[in-house]
């Protein structure tokens, strides 16, 4: 972590040549409404092994930063725009309601 928690460097610990100076399998970074989520993964041998055994990747919670309010679609990029055209529609709807706008036949 580096810039006072603001940079995660995640370096690629999934590849074997690495669990053996590592003893682990690297890490996972999620983020999603809720917030950010850095995970430690355990080493995974192998497809199947874990179906042969019902095994499935482990992985410990390292770092868990909740945000306080969630986002939502609203807050984005997309959100905004789908804002526009809500308010384009209603605006649409008014003219046709007065008469501005002649429904076609």
């Amino acid at each position: 972590m580096k810039a006072g928690g603001k940079l995660i460097v995640i370096d690629g610990g999934f590849a074997k040549a690495y669990q053996s100076t590592t003893g682990i399998a690297g890490y996972t970074l999620t983020y999603n409404s809720n917030g950010l989520v850095l995970a430690m993964n355990e080493p995974f041998e192998s497809k199947n092994k874990a179906i042969e055994e019902g095994l499935d990747i482990k992985s410990q919670t390292i770092l868990k930063e909740n945000i306080l309010t969630r986002k939502r679609v609203a807050d984005t990029d997309i959100g905004e725009k789908l804002k526009e055209e809500i308010n384009d529609l209603k605006q649409l709807l008014i003219s046709y309601k007065e008469g501005v706008i002649k429904e076609s036949v």
